[in-house]
């Protein structure tokens, strides 16, 4: 059995740690506010706006993780994303992100 491979990790995000990682991949767990085009509007769980340069079909469900490059303190680059339905607490979400980026960092890869 192989190990989990913790050479590029990506940690997720609220908006409000966006910005600290400009040039990386995190993972953004949003509501979908709008689609236009190739990009669509996202509320993060801090209630940021982020524009998401999609990668392939504008997502079915409302709340949705995204797995991409952040290319600035407002915009990802979508690489993959994953659906989380139409009932999500962004408010638990939020908490985890303080979390994961506060006292109990290490817990986290």
């Amino acid at each position: 059995m192989q190990g989990i491979n913790i050479s590029a990790p990506a940690p997720r995000v609220n908006f409000e740690l966006l910005g600290q990682h400009i040039g990386k991949r995190v993972r953004l767990v949003g509501k979908v506010e709008g689609v236009q085009g190739n990009s669509l509007q996202l509320r993060a769980a801090d209630d940021g706006i982020v524009t998401v340069a999609l990668r392939g079909a504008a997502p079915s469900d409302l709340y949705i993780e995204v797995e991409g490059t952040v290319d600035s303190p407002t915009a990802l680059r979508e690489e993959s994303s994953t659906g989380f339905g139409s009932n999500f607490d962004m408010a638990n979400y939020n908490e985890l992100c303080k979390l994961s980026h506060g006292e109990f960092r290490p817990l986290f890869v």
